[in-house]
């Protein structure tokens, strides 16, 4: 077959990928050309607009602020002590120093300052306008200013054909004696700097009309176009009423301008109008548009032939791993872990060989470790150490360790039949076993009638020590309801211990040791002699506060050389009855009497607790030992402690 045919039979992957990549690029590239060509435009259009408002924006800003600048100066004019001495003394030449001096200092703030009488004769005129008195405009700014609440109004007024932005304040002495009106020009100046802020044009324009409609004249008067533009922009630009939220297209001499209309000075039909005239360059930013379309049709071709290249060299490429791919991922699916794919490429391929080999890495470890864990745990409990896989070496860890043992077991058992003692007994371990469980526990082992229980190991909860102790109490309730006689005793200690496998290579426990499971053993045995259900250590009670306990004893068992406070787990602590929280109250009273040797107060105290309570071996336990320590007194440093000589 020729290459021609090769490559344009469909049954050819190579011929595939490329119908299938200029079938997907050609529209994909157009329809991309075609939003982001038509987004551009439309974005340009909205940035010339957002220029031209914020252009506008900052005119007004400066002329705003300017104003509040000569207001602040003027305003300080008239409560100057010199000034108003002057004023006083009905001194013209010190109050025309004055105002040229306020001039000076206003930073360009301030071009020209009037001072008038009450009845709107002119006293000062730096800008020496020839008026005796004011009227037009300058009687409606003081008009205004005197309706004012503030005595203040501001006004653009036209001075020799320049509009001034003008301010009118009042003179007090104490009262008020005359208005000061001060004023900045905006000039070529002024629209220069507006034009430095926002890199748009300024024109300030005066419309003169005649009967307040016919166009009889109308004057750029500054502007920072050139003499063409401003020529273009007098012929071109609308001012109609309708027009002023409208932007323009005006067509120059040397460029296109959008334009926005501000309104200073007049209304519809006055006979003179002042307007300023925020610009933006068209063709600039257009400019912009038609070189980026250039480069991106020139971009997209450079795509498609890349592309086309590629496309030939993915396909011999690919097809080779893949392949390779392909029979090693059957092997691993027959279960066969050993397999690996050799590709030296670093692409999408390589990483997926190398994730092919990781994969089979893994489920051979995986399935190494759960044929270890079916060895020793049962298979809910290989998944969960699957999941959270732990240090199979052995480790240390703070857990929670629950033995319980079965009191009765031996007497119920007798005259029966072993295999009825054998279905008695599992049903037993069946039950504390399940409600291990639900609590999040795992049960390490069974001997005879005893269970062990972990909890925090393998997996590590929040609430480990509160789970044991609920299950603590469910197991005591759920072999009470079994009417058979039989009653729990369980022991539970919180402590550092050794986790990990236990045994040889061909059988393995996973199991705990150390002094925690030691010291969980002998408080469990504990039990009968004080003829309580449970025996919680300290170090378990502070791990588990939620829970009502009564301190029993300050012991140090068999094979321990430090002491350890036990307590009695009595149920939740807001369930206990009023009557158990007066006993464990009594309790405690006669605990500390004993641990302080007041052997007649403490024998009185837990003799009453033997007559009124039910448990009375527990109280007889200290009677007997208060009677023996009548006869041998303890040491004087003694703290309360017994010390167990055996199991």
């Amino acid at each position: 077959m020729s290459l021609a045919s090769s490559l344009f039979s469909f049954r050819s992957f190579r011929s595939r990928l490329i119908v299938f990549l200029l079938g997907l690029l050609v529209p994909v590239l157009g329809g991309i050309f075609y939003y982001v060509n038509a987004n551009n435009t439309e974005y340009t259009e909205e940035t010339i607009n957002s220029y031209l408002e914020l252009g506008a924006d900052v005119f007004d800003y400066t002329r705003e602020q300017q104003a509040l600048t000569l207001q602040a100066i003027t305003n300080s004019l008239t409560w100057d002590f010199g000034f108003r001495t002057a004023y006083a003394a009905n001194d013209p030449a010190t109050l025309f120093d004055a105002a040229l001096n306020v001039m000076d200092r206003s930073f360009n703030s301030a071009d020209m300052l009037l001072i008038i009488d009450l009845d709107g004769q002119v006293i000062i005129d730096t800008e020496t306008q020839g008026m005796d008195s004011l009227v037009g405009p300058w009687l409606q700014l003081l008009n205004a200013a005197d309706a004012d609440e503030e005595g203040h109004a501001e006004m653009i007024i036209a001075i020799d054909g320049l509009p001034f932005q003008v301010i009118a304040l009042p003179l007090y002495l104490p009262r008020q004696v005359a208005w000061i009106v001060g004023g900045f020009a905006l000039d070529q100046e002024f629209v220069d700097r507006v034009k430095e802020t926002t890199l748009s044009d300024v024109s300030i324009v005066k419309l003169e009309t005649e009967n307040g409609s016919d166009r009889s004249g109308l004057e750029v008067i500054v502007s920072t176009l050139t003499a063409g533009d401003q020529s273009a922009l007098a012929q071109q630009m609308q001012f109609d009423e309708s027009q002023l939220t409208k932007l323009q297209r005006i067509s120059a001499t040397s460029q296109d301008y959008t334009s926005l209309l501000r309104r200073l000075y007049g209304e519809a039909d006055d006979a003179m109008q002042v307007f300023a005239v925020i610009q933006r360059s068209y063709d600039e930013n257009s400019e912009n548009v038609v070189q980026f379309r250039s480069l991106l049709i020139q971009f997209y071709l450079l795509v498609l032939v890349v592309s086309l290249l590629a496309v030939l060299f993915l396909a011999r490429s690919i097809t080779t791993p893949l392949s390779k791919l392909v029979g090693v991922v059957k092997k691993i699916e027959e279960g066969d872990y050993g397999r690996s794919v050799a590709v030296e490429s670093r692409d999408e391929i390589g990483e997926l060989a190398d994730s092919v080999n990781s994969m089979a890495r893994g489920l051979a470890e995986k399935e190494k470790v759960r044929d270890l864990l079916g060895k020793v745990v049962s298979h809910q409990i290989a998944e969960q150490l699957l999941n959270n896989p732990i240090e199979l070496g052995g480790e240390e860890r703070v857990a929670t360790i629950l033995f319980s043992d079965i009191r009765g077991f031996t007497t119920f058992c007798e005259g029966l039949p072993p295999k009825e003692v054998l279905k008695a007994l599992n049903i037993v371990l069946s039950t504390i076993s399940d409600i291990v469980e639900s609590h999040q526990g795992v049960v390490d082992k069974y001997n005879g009638d005893a269970v062990m229980a972990l909890f925090g190991v393998p997996i590590k909860g929040t609430t480990d020590t509160a789970n044991a102790m609920s299950a603590l109490l469910e197991i005591i309730a759920a072999l009470e309801k079994m009417d058979s006689g039989l009653s729990a005793c369980v022991g539970i200690n919180t402590g550092l211990v050794v986790a990990g496998n236990l045994g040889s290579s061909n059988r393995m426990n996973y199991s705990v040791i150390g002094d925690t499971v030691n010291l969980s053993a002998r408080l469990e045995s504990l039990t009968r002699l004080y003829n309580v259900s449970n025996i919680v250590s300290e170090a378990s009670r502070d791990d588990a506060p939620n829970f009502a306990y009564r301190e029993l004893d300050l012991v140090c068992v068999a094979g321990k050389s430090q002491s350890v406070r036990i307590f009695e787990l009595l149920g939740i602590e807001h369930e206990l009855s009023s009557s158990k929280r007066s006993e464990v109250v009594a309790f405690s009273e006669a605990l500390k009497e004993y641990r302080s040797q007041n052997w007649d107060d403490a024998e009185q105290q837990f003799s009453c607790l033997q007559i009124k309570c039910d448990n009375t071996q527990l109280y007889q336990v200290f009677l007997d030992r208060i009677e023996k320590f009548k006869k041998n007194p303890p040491e004087p440093d003694w703290q309360g402690e017994f010390i167990f000589g055996s199991k």
